[in-house]
């Protein structure tokens, strides 16, 4: 029985249930021991990591089939269909499949979660994707403590695994005084992406995934602007 299958129980054979699950947590009816307990905590962290893929997966393989609709979020179409049946948004299912397509089933590494299976996703090739990937998981039997996704991000930037010291702002670099060294990183982060040819080269999907890297940055420049607004037009 896979994970997603065990952690759909109500916990072990007991009668009555030790716990049961909802869409809105975990109700505990009985005692677990901390075995169970840990084994639980791990059902669900394995959930965890493969949620996105199996969505996607599934969302993938509804939009090869021509009698499941159309690519697209229209009435009748694909995302349309799939927003009413898994209650999830848009932006989240377009999220899920696109990794999904783009790191393949064989290259994906069970003990890493979604998220360092996305920063990968832009990479050219499988052997890239797995390299990186593989040095992940390499950092986690290690050092007994997986590398964050932002560092395997910077990691892939730097073309060499990122130090604990380069993950780390210096205390002068704080505040919104301090802004500029970050946009400064930011440009000349872009400013290296356009040199080795991304804008030429970037399909669709990766220039949707830079977009998605980028939305933080995004939503702060919305905020400002409705901030300013307010103030220009004497609101709150």
């Amino acid at each position: 029985m896979s994970d997603v299958q065990n952690i759909a129980t109500t916990g072990k054979n007991t009668d009555p249930p030790a716990y049961r699950l909802s869409p809105v947590g975990i109700e505990f009816l009985g005692e677990l021991d901390q075995r169970e307990w840990a084994d639980l905590g791990k059902q669900l962290g394995n959930a965890a990591r493969s949620i996105g893929f199996l969505i996607g997966d599934w969302l993938n393989y509804g939009e090869a089939k021509v009698k499941y609709g159309k690519y697209s979020h229209d009435e009748g179409g694909i995302y349309h269909d799939a927003i009413k049946i898994t209650g999830l948004d848009y932006a989240t299912l377009e999220q899920y499949a696109r990794v999904s397509r783009k790191v393949q089933f064989q290259v994906r590494t069970r003990n890493l979660s979604f998220e360092h299976h996305r920063k990968v996703a832009p990479l050219k090739t499988d052997e890239e994707k797995q390299k990186w990937l593989q040095i992940a998981e390499r950092e986690r039997e290690k050092n007994g403590k997986t590398m964050s996704s932002r560092r395997l991000a910077k990691s892939i930037l730097l073309g060499r695994v990122a130090t604990i010291e380069e993950m780390s702002l210096p205390d002068d670099d704080r505040g919104c005084d301090n802004v500029h060294p970050h946009v400064n990183r930011i440009v000349a982060f872009w400013g290296k992406m356009k040199r080795s040819g991304f804008l030429d080269n970037a399909d669709m999907e990766d220039i949707q995934i830079m977009l998605d890297d980028l939305g933080p940055v995004l939503d702060i420049a919305h905020e400002l602007q409705q901030a300013l607004a307010q103030r220009r037009g004497g609101g709150p």
